[in-house]
């Protein structure tokens, strides 16, 4: 049947979108090598991505699944502006993949975020952004790492965010444990973890080579652990036990701050001031924690939740405030980089977060912008050797804090030039 002028016209513009969509921005050279949970624009705050039936869980989705991820965030300049995004595909070490979009991308592969609210009855004006995914033009058809690509403008150089989440198979199983170190440097204070795997040796011919774990503790980034090699191996077995290199530091359960009223002083905070037209909130000063004994208590194990008291909605009804924390670091540090950080920082060390000496109270001080709910964090000293977060000098490390751990078995399918995720198994202690 021959096409209609206006239908051979549309059917042009479908080949350009799809051509701009997956040739183009495949090859975005302003796209990171490296994927990170990063903001780069200074209005944007409180990016939370979380499974849409739990906000507290990884965000993670089953591969064919009907499962959803929610992307909130808020930008604080108040404006309306248009926000699109993409998604990546990236290897098991988060560099982006050596495919194409159109292989790994179903539909046009961009999407819109339609989805805003201005704040409501909030001193701090801003616009809430909500989206929901996968959607049908942007579908991943393979398992793996990804990275949603916030962008403005129908631009995808001008990046606004990036944030990592999984898409996973269900072709590995297996178990783990946790244990107590039975003997040297971590003996008191480390976490060893075990596994075992069960793998189809169909599916997975040579293992060994193959197969990637990592393993995260409280949904960090910055500290996780990259297995290869199981310390014994038999056809569709694979053992990871007593290994030096899979020992955790314990560290301790989180400090608390709870903002969600602004009425009341809740535990650890000394004072809150209405300073036109903000609210201030002043902690206590925290102490060095390092030498006390163990002291159970209840925590997010580092994460943070955005809410309030009597709300209808309260990803826009929530105030921001200025906090203050304040943290009397041992004399040795003087002269070190510390920082407080958690789940609501990233786990990132950047001058936002980073605490400043005050020599008429002779302790340090930040005070960050937050969002009213509920945030775990603790204090941590920039380690020079890994560039990381060490938060052992000031909180400690202990066999008996309770932590999460997820383990994310990958197979590098070379046919196909991917890693594939292949298993997801989680394991709380405590």
């Amino acid at each position: 049947m021959k096409k209609t002028p206006v239908s051979f016209l549309l059917s042009i513009v479908i080949q350009l979108t799809y051509l701009s969509v997956f040739g183009l921005t495949a090859d975005e050279k302003s796209y990171p090598d490296t994927f990170y949970n990063r903001t780069y624009s200074p209005d944007i705050h409180t990016v939370l991505l979380r499974s849409a039936t739990w906000e507290l869980s990884s965000p993670l989705i089953e591969s064919g699944s009907e499962q959803l991820l929610e992307l909130h965030f808020d930008d604080l300049t108040g404006a309306n502006r248009n926000f699109g995004y993409t998604l990546v595909h990236c290897d098991a070490y988060w560099q982006r993949s050596d495919l194409a979009p159109q292989e790994y991308l179903s539909g046009f592969g961009q999407g819109i975020i339609h989805e805003s609210s201005s704040s409501f009855n909030t001193t701090y004006h801003y616009i809430h952004y909500r989206l929901s995914f996968p959607e049908a033009d942007c579908m991943p058809l393979l398992s793996g790492n990804y990275a949603i690509v916030v962008y403005e403008n129908e631009d995808p150089s001008n990046i606004i965010l990036t944030r990592r989440f999984y898409v996973t198979e269900k072709i590995i199983q297996g178990s783990a444990r946790l244990m107590q170190p039975l003997s040297g440097e971590f003996a008191e204070s480390g976490q060893q973890l075990d596994l075992t795997l069960n793998y189809p040796g169909s599916v997975i011919q040579d293992p060994l080579q193959d197969l990637i774990i990592v393993i995260k503790q409280n949904n960090r980034d910055d500290n996780s652990l990259t297995i290869r090699k199981p310390s014994f191996s038999r056809p569709g077995i694979l053992e990871f036990k007593d290994m030096p290199e899979m020992v955790f530091n314990g560290g301790n359960e989180f400090r608390n701050l709870d903002l969600k009223s602004m009425k009341y002083q809740t535990e650890n905070v000394a004072r809150i001031e209405f300073q036109k037209p903000y609210y201030h909130v002043y902690l206590k000063t925290d102490e060095d924690r390092s030498r006390k004994p163990y002291f159970t208590k209840p925590d997010l194990n580092g994460a943070y939740f955005i809410d309030l008291e009597k709300s209808d909605d309260k990803h826009t009804e929530a105030d921001y405030v200025y906090v203050q924390f304040r943290f009397k670091a041992p004399v040795h540090y003087a002269d070190a980089d510390i920082f407080v950080t958690g789940g609501f920082s990233d786990w990132t060390l950047q001058e936002a977060n980073k605490m400043i000496y005050d020599p008429f109270r002779d302790d340090l001080v930040a005070t960050l912008l937050l969002k009213q709910g509920f945030y775990d964090y603790c204090y941590a000293v920039l380690d020079p050797k890994t560039g990381v977060a060490d938060e052992t000098p000031f909180e400690g490390s202990y066999y008996e804090t309770s932590n999460d751990y997820a383990f994310f078995i990958y197979f590098h399918d070379r046919p196909k030039r991917v890693d594939r995720l292949i298993g997801y198994l989680p394991l709380k202690r405590g």
